[in-house]
């Protein structure tokens, strides 16, 4: 389970005003979880919550952007797409 999993269950717990343990997470997540990986971020958590958000921030930051770069992807594939049709339709 990926790092960004544990963080935005974190982060929501935290929204709401829930208490951060490892139960907590555990309990709103619906796979396994690699326990280390929890109890560490956990209690990354609880020591230093605002470095936590800001990493969590940059995170959903980080995933907009590649996000942004593979619409631009599908798009110049798309474009590449229509040209070899019509050049392929010149061709018959």
């Amino acid at each position: 389970m990926s790092e960004q999993v544990i963080l935005d269950t974190i982060a929501r717990l935290a929204d709401e005003g829930k208490p951060i343990t490892t139960a907590a997470v555990k309990a709103r997540l619906n796979r396994r979880v690699n326990m280390a990986q929890l109890i560490q971020l956990v209690g990354q958590y609880k020591h230093a919550p605002q470095p936590l958000a800001q990493r969590i921030s940059a995170s959903i930051e980080q995933e907009s952007t590649a996000e942004a770069r593979l619409v631009e992807r599908i798009a110049t594939l798309e474009e590449k797409v229509a040209r070899l049709e019509r050049q392929l339709a010149a061709l018959s």
